[in-house]
């Protein structure tokens, strides 16, 4: 047998879990320095919302929002409408005043749209569970039961939501 490559893969992963894997590692970073940095040395309000490192994390927010959406969908149309509604939150992220509120319903819109493909598919097991991971991360993020330590486990609790994502990805006709 003649090897043809120099590299031997048994079997590449489908488009879209490579999609979703995508989306994933290209907010961590982003959002690791954020926090790491940032977030617990900022005094809150204004400083702290308008600094570049917090545009940033909400920016790297928005951008896998896009990508997840095309990998619980496959549909590349809607994908690319989905592209130009984050690229327009991502625009409000440097003008002069930053509006939180703002912010965090289009990331709320956007988490919507990329769950909406779940319902189509008839899997409503799956979005029932990722809208109850949402709401405990979220309850977690707004009322701070843990003191400090909230914001650290809204991240955690957030998590979970990557396998039902990933499941959701590997049964598309895509995958």
């Amino acid at each position: 047998c003649v090897r043809t490559c120099c590299l031997d893969f048994p079997a590449i992963l489908p488009l879209l879990v490579l999609v979703l894997a995508f989306a994933f590692v290209s907010h961590a970073p982003f959002s690791f320095f954020y926090h790491l940095y940032y977030a617990h040395t900022l005094p809150s309000g204004a400083p702290r919302t308008s600094h570049w490192s917090r545009r940033t994390d909400t920016v790297m927010t928005q951008v896998p929002s896009a990508f997840l959406y095309y990998a619980t969908s496959g549909m590349l149309y809607f994908f690319l409408a989905n592209v130009l509604f984050n690229a327009e939150c991502i625009y409000r992220q440097f003008k002069h005043k930053v509006r939180p509120r703002r912010n965090k319903i289009r990331i709320l819109i956007a988490v919507v749209s990329f769950t909406i493909p779940m319902i189509q598919r008839g899997d409503l097991e799956s979005f029932v569970t990722f809208w109850a991971i949402i709401f405990v991360s979220g309850w977690l993020f707004v009322q701070y039961p843990l003191g400090g330590w909230s914001h650290s486990a809204f991240h955690l609790v957030v998590t979970l939501i990557a396998p039902l994502l990933l499941a959701a990805a590997r049964e598309l006709p895509a995958s």
